[in-house]
């Protein structure tokens, strides 16, 4: 017979057995919400530290794209009209006989690595490029991300030989650091060696070199080549040299008669793009597609338009076509030089001044008007014809400020790092 004890104690058995069940489905579920919790963490911090990671190498593309970009700019890394702004190149790296250094300032009496900095805000990116101060960032507020990146230059183990090291990170009340304090925030450092083609890889030994003829006409043409260390050619020829006025200056002491080459046959004998790569160290539509070449479609004349580009800071001018060059018109100096190429004729007329070097398919020089002058050296790939009074130099210091002060930075491979 069963009494209402037994049912009482069934009751409260079951009542045991269901609490049971029902605290051990609360510890599944929050066992279950504390994985959720952490893969949340962790899925969280690995956004951060790609996002930090990702930064650092925008700041390595960004920091090469500005070493090959001429524009003057003002400490916000902003185009600048001023006449004494400089680019990003001539900021943060000096030039010395050897190559590029990176540049220092004076912090408080101790010479300090020049820095840039940028970061992304609601409102897009801005950036800091001081010449003599460290970098300052406006940091957002509020709790939404800011990627920001600051880049350092170092000098090479070589000649020629850059470090760029970056460093990225998310979300920083200070410039950005290797490590991040902030919480739940992250950091990340990479590093690349950038090396220099130059413009000019190798300086021509005399004044005018022609893979074909030279032909002055009745014009009275200036050679003039004093730089012992060239041997003192003053034209070098393929083919045959010939005019009725032609000026001649050789080093001291040296005789005339060697400043003239001609039936040079191994300059003949370099067919296309292996004439163009004997000085510049690659072919020409290579040359012309470098990031800091600018390239200028001129189909005539374009004067204006190349003397705007040397304004705003280009150094290697790549010329698509003909080219028409009608003086007065002077472009480059002895200090910041530039190199000129055309894939087609280039015509002078009158008194155009260049210096540097310049190279075409052919060179056709007229007018009887006295200035014309080519101050480096000046490079056909078949003839030189004209009639014009001009002077052409051979000038080492000018070569020398090409090789070493122009042409394009690029990724070393296998210098790539990340700490």
């Amino acid at each position: 017979m069963r009494t209402a004890s037994t049912h009482k104690q069934r009751g409260a058995a079951s009542l045991i057995v269901t609490m049971l069940l029902v605290f051990a489905m609360l510890i599944v579920v929050a066992y279950a919400n504390r994985n959720v919790a952490v893969e949340a963490r962790a899925s969280a911090n690995q956004y951060r530290s790609t996002q930090a990671f990702e930064a650092a190498e925008a700041g390595l593309e960004w920091v090469l794209a500005k070493l090959n970009d001429g524009t003057p700019i003002d400490d916000d890394c902003l185009p600048s009209t001023d006449p004494a702004a400089t680019s990003f190149r001539a900021r943060q790296l000096r030039l010395t006989a050897a190559g590029f250094v990176a540049a220092t300032w004076d912090n408080a009496g101790t010479p300090a690595p020049l820095q840039a900095a940028c970061v992304r805000t609601d409102t897009g990116w801005s950036c800091s490029c001081p010449s003599n101060a460290g970098p300052t960032l406006a940091i957002a507020t509020g709790a939404a991300t800011a990627p920001a990146f600051m880049v350092e230059l170092s000098t090479g183990a070589k000649p020629g030989l850059i470090v760029a090291s970056t460093t990225g990170c998310t979300r920083t009340d200070t410039l950005c650091a290797a490590t991040s304090s902030v919480g739940h925030e992250s950091a990340a450092r990479v590093e690349v060696t950038f090396g220099l083609l130059p413009g000019l890889r190798s300086s021509p030994v005399a004044a005018l070199t022609a893979r074909g003829d030279v032909d002055a006409g009745t014009g009275a043409l200036g050679l003039h080549n004093t730089d012992p260390a060239s041997d003192g050619a003053a034209v070098d020829a393929g083919g045959r040299v010939s005019g009725d006025a032609l000026r001649f200056s050789a080093p001291a002491g040296a005789s005339l008669d060697g400043t003239i080459v001609s039936s040079d046959a191994t300059l003949a004998g370099l067919a296309g793009d292996r004439y163009f790569a004997r000085w510049f160290g690659m072919d020409k539509t290579t040359w012309m597609a470098q990031p800091a070449a600018t390239r200028i479609t001129c189909n005539g004349s374009c004067a204006s338009s190349l003397a705007d580009a040397v304004a705003a800071g280009a150094r290697l001018l790549a010329i698509d076509g003909d080219l028409d060059l009608d003086g007065p018109i002077s472009l480059g100096t002895s200090e910041r030089p530039i190199v000129l190429v055309a894939s087609g004729v280039l015509r002078l007329r009158g008194a155009v001044t260049l210096r540097g070097v310049v190279a075409a398919a052919s060179v056709d020089c007229r007018g009887t008007a006295v200035g014309a002058l080519v101050q480096g050296a000046a490079i056909s790939e078949s003839d030189y014809i004209g009639d014009a009074a001009a002077d052409i130099v051979h000038d080492a210091a000018i070569l020398a400020r090409l090789k070493t002060g122009t042409g394009s930075f690029a990724r070393v491979n296998g210098s790539w790092k990340d700490f």
